[in-house]
């Protein structure tokens, strides 16, 4: 009784300095009663106000049940300002029943004003019998990260609720120590959990605490549920290569995307298989990316055939690629022997790279490709000109007597196009 008559007081205190705002700024008042779930009707945006400007510590202690998460969160930095005594008991009455997305802010605002009993009663709260407690006091520990909680959570991973099961793994993996932590092998057990979103922090886990993971998440890469194959494909690097190479012909392309972004230069070769034939393009582009990124010249030659790519998006990962690796002059340097090649395909897609690099200091060698015996090629210097060229005008007028038509056409368009735009 005592409680909710605190609560009738503070709610009607909250209220008025709400309604005082509210006519401060112009608002309309109300003369409706306060309730802490919709103090007189005032909004989310009036209520914070009204929390902001609170002098009360009991106005605070109940705006901590709003329903507003942002007013909740004010409310606990300004109930810590003001009153830490009545504070910590506040925060601490409510850490295991307010909304999971909250218990993170109460724990925090314990740690920071030095409560000793946080960690206490969130580790007896993992015996509750509830298991909304349960995973409340697993989000606490997570948030406190304190590593005198480590046997408690590892208890935690036998948990019949796959929430609490779960939150255990993710709070083990934020702990400071890290790889310091016993706990790897606990949580690898539970890679092969029945539920998928444990199997997925439980890859996450391993990763995170386990100096050496690969052996403990091979397994995984069979997974049959996607989530956990695209988790455990983020550390593709450190899985026997075997296991890896599941992941990078996997049926799913996003789980390829993602073994290809995580791989290491033990998968060069198969990088470049997937950057000539994968079907999908974004995995072709993230190998191009990873190829680019390993800072090994035996990529260059890997890269290269991928400047005939048809997919805009992987053709520039894979200049991209190529200038991190030759740097500028280097690529346009390799591009012009690329023009005097066998392969009309590639000389017609060096153009175009070179002109997607605007390299203008190539003209010499671009210009040689007036007389060359493809058309295509000739079409293609047509249309790279003008980013060639500082004076594109005199190769693009003797194109336009090329006996190929499309040639001349184009170079009767762009010639038109040149002579509208002229004053």
């Amino acid at each position: 009784m005592r409680l909710a008559s605190e609560r009738a007081v503070g709610a009607d205190g909250l209220y008025r300095r709400a309604q005082a705002q509210c006519e401060q700024t112009g608002g309309e008042p109300t003369t409706s009663r306060v309730s802490f779930r919709n103090p007189g009707g005032l909004d989310a945006t009036q209520r914070l106000r009204a929390v902001e400007a609170a002098v009360s510590s009991q106005e605070l202690i109940n705006a901590l049940d709003d329903a507003s998460p942002e007013v909740v969160r004010v409310a606990i930095r300004r109930l810590v300002e003001l009153d830490r005594v009545r504070a910590a008991k506040a925060l601490r009455l409510r850490v295991f029943d307010v909304d999971l997305a909250l218990v993170a802010d109460f724990a925090k605002a314990l740690q920071r004003i030095g409560d000793d009993q946080i960690l206490v009663i969130a580790i007896e709260a993992l015996e509750d019998g509830r298991s909304t407690r349960r995973l409340a006091a697993i989000r606490a520990i997570g948030a406190l990260r304190d590593e005198r909680a480590v046997q408690a959570l590892r208890a935690a991973l036998d948990d019949d609720v796959a929430g609490v099961r779960a939150g255990a793994l993710g709070a083990l993996a934020q702990l400071a120590g890290g790889a310091g932590i016993p706990s790897g092998a606990d949580c690898a057990r539970l890679v092969s959990d029945p539920v998928p979103h444990v199997r997925v922090a439980a890859v996450r886990a391993v990763a995170r605490l386990v100096a050496h993971p690969g052996p403990m998440l091979a397994p995984a890469v069979h997974d049959e549920d996607r989530v956990v194959r695209l988790a455990v494909a983020q550390y593709a690097a450190s899985l026997p290569q075997g296991a890896a190479r599941v992941l990078l012909e996997d049926p799913e392309a996003r789980v390829r995307e993602a073994a290809v972004r995580g791989a290491g230069k033990r998968e060069l070769g198969a990088l470049a298989v997937l950057l000539i034939d994968d079907p999908a393009r974004d995995v072709r582009r993230a190998a191009a990316r990873a190829l680019g990124d390993m800072r090994d010249e035996r990529a260059v030659e890997l890269l290269l055939p991928s400047i005939e790519d048809p997919d805009s998006l992987v053709r520039a990962a894979v200049l991209h690629g190529l200038e991190d690796l030759l740097g500028r002059e280097g690529v346009v340097r390799r591009l012009c022997d690329e023009l005097a090649g066998k392969r009309a395909e590639r000389r017609r897609a060096s153009l175009y790279a070179l002109a997607r690099l605007n390299a203008r200091e190539a003209s010499a060698a671009v210009s040689r490709t007036v007389s060359d015996p493809d058309p295509e090629v000739r079409l293609a210097l047509v249309h790279t000109a003008e980013a060639l060229f500082d004076e594109p005008q005199p190769l693009v007028s003797y194109l336009f007597d090329d006996l190929d038509q499309a040639v001349h056409d184009a170079a009767e368009m762009w010639l038109l196009r040149v002579a509208r735009t002229e004053p």
